[in-house]
């Protein structure tokens, strides 16, 4: 078994560089790649037994136990909807890439893995219809390109939210949200690149009674804006937000560079508080999150706790204020 060292990550991560180091890997001919921080280990296909799963859901190929812990293994190709002729798949050449993000372990059939990359989020670009046409569009957020091979960024907590809703996504909570009117003069600015999660998180903040929610769909935006505030002084004196909520995987800017930009920077003076919402949340990344002062962490897709966390941090500073 071959484990990934992610102390490289560590180092690349946790002052906020902007930067990150994801993992090339090919399905057919194309090539996609993943953060490394999800990325647990790679193993050969013919180095482990796969057990078989009664009713298995679509995509999955059965079961397979690293040091004695049951994980589900998922043909990516068939997941994503890729064509392929199953008689042209070499068993012996497939690797398996076992991944660790929204608190739940999963493996993946690839075809084989090409390299890690250093890069800037600056260089995602947005999604590419042509390239993607395969059928991982749905799933992917953006390309990259190498030395003119585009690689595109899969979006693998938007497809296990898709293939395992109940398991992955804590979804079916707005009945059970309580509406609290002190919650109305909580200013938010809230950066995520996932359409869903924006969605599904705005809806429960605006249930909560936390309406004033300004969204932007990554941390370049979201600062952006919140540099034009500051400079058009559109708002009362004490600050431009109460509260920055944001993911850690964004194109143009990741949410460390945007928590440490927001604390040091456009808000030294009075920073909002900051809560880390991500899928690559365990101790380590908590530990970076703090590093570039973050306030809290999140894991997702735990969204009912999002509430609790804002009301624990920005309850009392408002009724103070």
């Amino acid at each position: 078994m071959a484990t990934l060292n992610s102390s490289r990550d560590s180092i690349l991560l946790e002052s906020g560089t902007n930067e990150v180091e994801f993992i090339e890997f090919y399905l057919g001919s194309v090539s996609y790649g993943i953060n490394v921080s999800k990325v647990q280990r790679v193993l050969a296909r013919s180095s482990v037994s796969v057990t078989g799963v009664a009713q298995a859901p679509y995509g999955a190929v059965g079961m397979i136990h690293i040091q004695e812990q049951p994980i589900m293994l998922m043909d990516l190709k068939m997941s994503l909807g890729i064509p392929f002729d199953p008689e042209s798949i070499d068993l012996e050449r497939q690797l398996i890439l076992v991944t660790t993000f929204n608190k739940q372990t999963t493996a993946f059939l690839i075809d084989g893995i090409s390299k890690i990359h250093r890069t800037s989020w600056e260089n995602f670009e947005p999604l590419n219809e042509n390239v993607t046409s395969e059928g991982a569009g749905g799933y992917s957020t953006g390309t990259v390109t190498f030395d003119e091979n585009i690689i595109v960024i899969l979006d693998l907590e938007r497809l296990m939210l898709a293939l395992f809703p109940s398991s992955h996504g804590n979804l079916g909570v707005l009945e059970s949200v309580e509406c609290r009117p002190e919650r109305e003069a909580v200013r938010i600015l809230y950066a995520e690149d996932s359409k869903m999660v924006r969605g599904i998180t705005e809806d429960i903040l605006h249930s909560s009674g936390y309406v004033q929610v300004d969204a932007f769909e990554n941390g370049e935006d979201a600062y952006n804006f919140l540099q034009k505030r500051i400079r058009e002084k559109d708002f009362d004196g004490l600050g431009p937000y109460d509260l920055v909520l944001t993911d850690i995987e964004m194109p143009k800017m990741d949410g460390l560079t945007l928590c440490r930009r927001v604390k040091t920077e456009a808000c030294s003076a009075n920073p909002p508080k900051v809560i880390v919402y991500s899928s690559l949340i365990n101790k380590e990344m908590a530990l970076k999150c703090v590093s570039v002062g973050a306030d809290a962490q999140l894991a997702k897709p735990d969204v009912r706790q999002i509430v609790d966390l804002i009301d624990s941090l920005c309850l009392e500073a408002v009724r103070n204020s």
